[in-house]
């Protein structure tokens, strides 16, 4: 057995040697030597015949003459003794009656690696199969993509091993092979996303955020938010580029660059965080955009605020002085896991108060609020625990009154009511942060009940939780009191909800601003903003559907021109009134929408189903819509861009180009084909480093870089 296996093994080719090593002549060689005798035949004389070919062949004894006769299709070959053997083994791989020779043109049945995809990834299938090097050597590729692997991966010996084993003629390439086979796979995607790009009936919202490497190398990420025809919402990251630095500008020039090299000039909105520069970034590009005239009511509402960086911003004011009673509780936690025997302990007692519970106490990091809300959920299933550790370790105690002191039964009540106040916050962030989904629905619908939620608690009777909201509160007033900060097109987007619609907007507005001029004030706003993206889409569509050069020509035209003119100019009355006429209809569209009963709420509504059913229905709404619900309210879709990136430019790849980082990067959110959850947790992390007050952030002096 063993002698088989290296008469395999050494008539494969070593790949390493060579990036461009060809195939061998013979792809069924090793087949054929792994099925010969292990003894080698020998001559009259008792002289041994070496090359294992002759246990295939028959040789006659005429000295003047020698020939080998095939045992298999009996075919007689001249076998000079100065000549060698390769004749003969050449005819081997080529005979067609030679049991162990594989026809490459003949198909195989097998369960296809084939692109087929649906909801879940790639779906086999039954289908005829034949070997390919190409093919391999692309999905090859792609696993390294997909999978984050590094390149060196294809040359591990584990890994050579097991190819020879799965597929002997495949001929595994070296790691600079498989990195230009990886970057022609980002060229190709590249391309097809750019013809889906350039017949893509809705505009493209993007979301931007910066990032600095273990290279100390700043990098941009932009991402593409959009809703196709069919009315599935996509998320494509479109550049991970370098920069060099963070100032406004720079980033705006970035952002153009990219816009231009994808041939993209119809945005909707820009989603960034709340750094200072971001709105010389923001200014920079909407000149821009309207110079290419890509912009939608003069790029008015083309800034749209992390909504996940301001959660955090007001969350964190409110925990910025904690109360005794959590501070008593995370020393209380710190003495558990300081050690293994103290952890061994607890245990014991978690056994004792048969606590069944698969979570453990977590420590938090006191700049983190979502850590410190984690902790307390936790802490708070182990009461009992602690309370028996209390009495059964006086270590314990010793230690803790050394600071604050163990926890009372008054500082578990106090973070058993926090709880739940810390928990709306935690899933409201959480629900924002999704990308896959639609959230620009649901953005004013939660803040506004965040807001109400703050005000309850001012009148708490709890003086550390009166406290905290007020602090929160002040916080929260700093973004969503003036009305002048609120992007008007979050309410369109309430508006377009079918379960909501106008009169639902009015409603939050007049329960929200005690202010009525103030009330009526946003609410004039909102509304004028409907009418003008109203009339905004509709002139765009009409406009398709007259050739504008044709028109003017016409409009110049007289009576007095000849009789061929007369009857261009009739033909331009008819389209002129039928223009007006659309316009009517067009009106009467949006009150139709507005006046018609809304659908009953459910949890499982599918809102961007219900407007594909009723696209004909609404032509020009659709449209807005398509537009308004792909709004990202939070760059987690771009920021969790880095935590990829940290991984691919981890300590041992240190030295890869840039080129080649985003070609990485953008190529495996491209080939991803199943549906990945952003996980919050992960990424609060990076929200952190962002400014508490985004006024102290200036261009010279930027906090605004996520460092991994």
């Amino acid at each position: 057995m063993s002698s088989t296996t290296e008469s395999i093994s050494s008539t494969l080719p070593d790949a390493s040697n060579s990036e461009n090593a060809s195939i061998p002549s013979s792809d069924n060689q090793a087949a054929t030597k792994a099925h010969t005798s292990n003894d080698a035949t020998t001559t009259s004389k008792g002289r041994k015949r070496k090359s294992w070919v002759w246990d295939h062949f028959d040789k006659n004894d005429d000295k003047n003459d020698p020939r080998a006769k095939c045992k298999y299709c009996a075919k007689s070959l001249a076998c000079p003794s100065t000549s060698g053997t390769s004749c003969l083994s050449n005819h081997l791989s080529r005979c067609k009656l030679y049991p162990y020779n594989v026809d490459k043109t003949q198909a195989t049945l097998a369960f296809s690696p084939a692109p087929k995809f649906n909801e879940v990834g790639i779906e086999n299938f039954l289908a005829n199969w034949k070997f390919d090097q190409e093919e391999c050597r692309k999905w090859l590729a792609r696993m390294v993509i997909v999978d984050e692997l590094s390149f060196k991966f294809v040359e591990h010996e584990g890994f050579r091993s097991f190819c020879r084993v799965m597929q002997p003629r495949f001929l595994v390439p070296s790691r600079r092979t498989i990195g230009r086979d990886c970057y022609n796979i980002y060229k190709e995607e590249m391309d097809t996303l750019k013809k889906v790009f350039k017949k893509l009936s809705s505009r493209i919202c993007l979301t931007t955020d910066t990032w600095t490497s273990i290279q100390n190398m700043s990098y941009m990420c932009l991402t593409a938010h959009f809703i196709d025809d069919d009315w599935k919402l996509h998320k494509r990251i479109i550049s991970f580029c370098p920069i060099v630095g963070h100032s406004g500008e720079i980033i705006g020039m970035a952002v153009e660059r990219c816009l231009l090299n994808w041939g993209i000039d119809k945005v909707f909105t820009i989603t960034v965080d709340n750094a200072s520069s971001n709105d010389t970034c923001i200014r920079y590009l909407k000149r821009r955009l309207n110079s290419w005239k890509g912009s939608v009511l003069q790029g008015d509402y083309l800034h749209m605020r992390c909504v996940a960086h301001i959660l955090n911003l007001v969350v964190k004011d409110g925990l910025s002085e904690l109360d005794d009673s959590i501070v008593r509780i995370r020393n209380a936690v710190k003495y558990v896991r300081s050690s293994p025997s103290r952890e061994q302990k607890f245990n014991n007692c978690v056994e004792k108060e048969k606590i069944e519970s698969k979570n453990h106490v977590c420590l938090d990091v006191e700049t983190r609020w979502n850590s410190t809300y984690m902790m307390i959920e936790a802490a708070l299933k182990f009461q009992k625990a602690f309370d028996l550790l209390e009495v059964t370790d006086n270590k314990y105690v010793s230690k803790l009154l050394m600071k604050k002191g163990v926890p009372t039964s008054e500082d578990w009540e106090y973070a058993r009511s926090l709880l739940p106040f810390l928990k709306v916050f935690y899933d409201t962030t959480l629900s924002f942060s999704g990308s896959l989904h639609v959230t620009s629905n649901e953005y004013m619908k939660k803040i506004f009940g965040l807001g109400l939620m703050i005000n309850s608690k001012v009148e708490s009777d709890d003086p550390s939780l009166k406290e905290m909201a007020l602090k929160m509160k002040a916080k929260y007033e700093k973004y969503w009191a003036n009305i002048d900060n609120i992007n008007v097109f979050l309410f369109i987007a309430v508006i377009l909800d079918p379960r909501c619609k106008l009169e639902y907007v009015n409603c939050l507005i007049d329960n929200f601003y005690y202010d009525k001029d103030t009330a009526n004030k946003l609410k004039e706003k909102v509304n004028k903003v409907l009418e003008s993206l109203f009339q905004f889409y509709g002139a765009s569509q009409l406009s398709q559907s007259v050739e504008k050069s044709g028109e003017q020509q016409l409009v110049d035209l007289s009576l007095e021109s000849d009789l061929q003119d007369v009857a261009q100019y009739a033909d331009f009355m008819f389209k002129k009134q039928k223009i007006d006429q659309d316009s009517l209809d067009s009106k009467s569209e949006l009150d139709k929408y507005l006046n018609d009963a809304r659908e009953i709420s459910q949890s499982s509504f599918d809102l961007l189903g219900w407007w594909k059913s009723n696209a004909s229905k609404y032509r020009i709404l659709s449209l807005i819509a398509k537009d308004v619900l792909a709004m990202p309210v939070s760059t987690v879709a771009s920021e969790s861009a880095f935590s990829t990136g940290g991984r691919v430019l981890d300590s041992f790849r240190s030295a890869l180009t840039p080129r080649l980082v985003e070609a990485l990067i953008c190529a495996q959110n491209w080939l991803r084909s199943s549906i990945q959850p952003i996980y919050l947790d992960s990424i609060l992390e990076q929200l952190e480093s962002i400014s508490i007050e985004s006024s102290c952030v200036t261009d010279d002096h930027p906090l605004c870089t996520i460092d991994d």
